[in-house]
């Protein structure tokens, strides 16, 4: 078990992510009889799953074997099966769930495999699924690159100058203004502020690998399209404002900031 592992687990245990899983959930229709959570990790959505759906077959499929392992240790219920698979082959069977979720994992798969590789797994997904069955993705979102004016301490200011340093998806620029005000873009600034936490932690190097702005949820669906799936729902989720808070950032804007999160429902 590696730093990499255990910090891995306890970022996926949190309880601020206990809210996204809810809303998940309130997209799910009744009288499932069988669900895949994609990318499951230590299964927080996966237990939730099992609870509202005490009577359906649950899947949870991740490529760590380490996370897989706390999930059978955590919240192994009797009607879940883990499976340890990496996209963008499953080895399931074809048309065999009523409902695949995904949740902040897709971006994952994009940015360390590839768009046609997430293209494939969002294929293979559809292939899995039951017709009429449901696809449902809860994922990180590009807010834009309106400016926005952010006052940073001292600390946050040095870390941000280091962030742009180690940052690979894309340059990240920014201006210094007076008095601790710094010009950024609110894609720059939202992966910043999200990535803050993994700073001289033995996951720096894989945030830095990837961003949390990927594509817009219409960007996304647009993908799920291509595969021939029907949109059902496209929005944005989670507030941003619990980072600002806990990092006591100031934010001038004449923009309402963007949540943080997509969620696209599709059908088969």
């Amino acid at each position: 078990m590696s730093a990499k592992d255990r910090e891995m687990a306890n970022i996926l245990a949190r309880e601020d992510r206990r809210d996204r899983f809810q809303t998940v959930l309130d997209l799910t229709k009744p009288n499932i009889s069988s669900i895949l959570d994609l990318g499951c990790g230590i299964g927080s959505l996966t237990s939730l799953l099992a609870e509202r759906f005490p009577s359906a077959s649950i899947v949870g499929l991740d490529g760590s074997k380490y996370l897989l392992k706390e999930l059978k240790s955590r919240r192994m219920k009797p009607n879940i099966l883990v499976v340890h698979a990496d996209a963008p082959i499953f080895p399931l069977k074809s048309e065999s769930f009523d409902l695949v979720v995904a949740v902040q994992v897709l971006h994952e798969i994009f940015h360390f495999k590839g768009e046609q590789e997430l293209l494939a797994t969002i294929n293979s997904v559809y292939d899995l699924l039951k017709e009429e069955g449901d696809l449902i993705v809860l994922d990180h979102r590009n807010p834009g690159d309106a400016p926005i004016s952010v006052r940073l301490s001292k600390e946050l200011l040095e870390k941000l100058q280091y962030f742009t340093l180690k940052f690979r998806p894309r340059k990240i620029s920014y201006k210094t203004l007076d008095e601790d005000w710094v010009r950024i873009t609110m894609r720059d600034f939202y992966d910043f502020v999200t990535k803050i936490w993994a700073i001289d932690t033995s996951l720096e190097e894989e945030e830095m690998n990837e961003t949390h702005t990927p594509f817009t949820e219409y960007e996304f669906a647009s993908l799920c399209q291509k595969a021939g799936f029907k949109i059902k729902h496209v929005m944005s989720t989670t507030s941003i404002d619990s980072y600002l808070k806990h990092y006591k950032i100031d934010v001038k804007t004449n923009l309402r900031l963007p949540e943080r999160h997509f969620i696209v429902g599709a059908e088969k």
